[in-house]
């Protein structure tokens, strides 16, 4: 990157935002997902004509990874109302339980047989690769008429609350690995990252609801709470809380602030005290604008940064194999929880089915979290960037070519008639 022009690194920056842009008017009309252009055009960049070298790329990927993982947090807390889903969506909880379940165990089984890798190794991989991408699966279901509301809602809550796996469970199993005293100590490390978290977080909480009713819309509120965020993190890290848990509650405790506020006793009601329309007007502009302009942005470059630090001399026919199966563990898992359930509790037609088992694309907080256990020097891990990024790209493709195939078969969105569950 030393040897890169200002002119370039800024010609540079515009195309990628270009074809980052052009990704999603493609995504749009063909719903093919943006990430296979950004993630080629870093490929293009990097390893094809090595524009920039992968090894100065990496130095970035540290800090740039955070802050799309802290960004991705906060608006996966922000979109996940936990009341709402145990109240209304019981289905979404069930489903994302059993196929992250299901992938970590049957990941880490084959992993450690494979491989002769300790039982961590293969559970922190699995957690990993457990979780499906929320940024993509939401897009993708919301523009599908054949897909009924109650269906759509429940994909949306089950590609939130994997995510939501795979960041607390994988930061929980490497504090466990870092810890020389093994594994004994994960469901504490999982308690401590949970409570500190949520004191932290119900505190940050109240009084940035507060300030943004104070706030009253105001431009300012928008980059203001971004700043927020960021110091919250800083905050977290340095009273030994985990900062990436405690934006992502931050987010959860902002969201659910008119609930938790309702059933708090009237003092702690008066002492937070403050009109919920606003603040829930204000948060709601802060979430378009931040979500479709911040958001796309990181997402954007991130992409295009795995794209630059994939290192195809690297991918060996053994590690070739290793992600091909990684894959078919995944593709197979969310396929026979699928029509398991579906058997069970008869809540989707068989076009419903093969749209749910196809929503199994992973995305930036399985590439953020692969990055990690190597980043901290968690021995062992070295693989797994590439063992995420090939699943990655493998994932995308795969539920491109079924959706292809269903969209031919279903052009005028029709099909089978399934009666809508009651919610009470």
């Amino acid at each position: 990157m030393e040897s890169l022009s200002v002119e370039l690194v800024l010609g540079l920056t515009g195309l990628v935002i270009l074809v980052g842009l052009a990704g999603e008017l493609v995504f749009k009309r063909t719903g093919i997902p943006s990430v296979l252009f950004l993630m080629g055009f870093g490929i293009l960049l990097g390893p094809v004509f090595h524009v920039a070298e992968p090894t100065a790329v990496m130095k970035l990927a540290p800090y740039f990874g955070t802050l799309a993982l802290l960004i991705i947090l906060f608006d996966g807390g922000i979109n996940l109302h936990i009341m709402k889903v145990v109240r209304e969506t019981p289905m979404a909880l069930l489903y994302s339980v059993m196929v992250f379940g299901m992938t970590i165990l049957t990941i880490m089984g084959f992993y450690v047989w494979i491989t002769h890798a300790s039982w961590l190794h293969g559970l922190l991989l699995g957690t990993i690769l457990g979780g499906t991408a929320a940024a993509i699966i939401i897009p993708v279901t919301s523009h599908m008429s054949s897909l009924r509301d109650s269906t759509k809602v429940m994909l949306s809550l089950d590609s939130a609350i994997s995510e939501v796996f795979v960041v607390v469970l994988a930061l929980a199993l490497m504090g466990t690995m870092k810890d020389p005293d093994g594994g004994g100590h994960f469901i504490r490390e999982v308690f401590h990252a949970f409570w500190d978290a949520i004191m932290l977080a119900l505190l940050a909480g109240a009084l940035w609801a507060r300030l943004l009713a104070w706030l009253e819309g105001q431009a300012l509120s928008y980059m203001l709470t971004m700043a927020a965020i960021l110091v919250l993190y800083y905050v977290a890290e340095l009273i030994g809380a985990n900062g990436a848990i405690t934006i992502l509650l931050f987010g959860l405790v902002l969201s659910n602030m008119e609930f938790l506020v309702g059933h708090m006793v009237r003092p702690i009601r008066m002492l937070i005290g403050y009109e919920l329309d606003q603040a829930k007007f204000v948060l709601s502009e802060f979430m378009k604008r931040m979500h479709e302009e911040l958001s796309f942005l990181v997402r954007t470059f991130f992409y295009v940064l795995l794209g630059l630090i994939l290192d195809f001399s690297s991918l060996t026919i053994e590690i070739a194999l290793m992600s091909l199966s990684l894959f078919c563990i995944v593709v197979l898992v969310r396929a026979g929880v699928t029509e398991g359930l579906s058997r069970v509790t008869d809540s989707w037609s068989m076009s419903e089915r093969l749209v749910i088992a196809a929503m199994f694309p992973r995305g930036v907080a399985t590439a953020v979290m692969a990055f990690l256990p190597i980043s901290t020097g968690i021995p062992g891990t070295e693989l797994f960037p590439i063992y995420a990024l090939t699943v990655i790209v493998l994932c995308v493709l795969g539920m491109t070519l079924v959706l292809t195939l269903y969209q031919r078969r279903h052009p005028s969105g029709s099909t089978e008639s399934v009666p809508e569950p009651s919610v009470s």
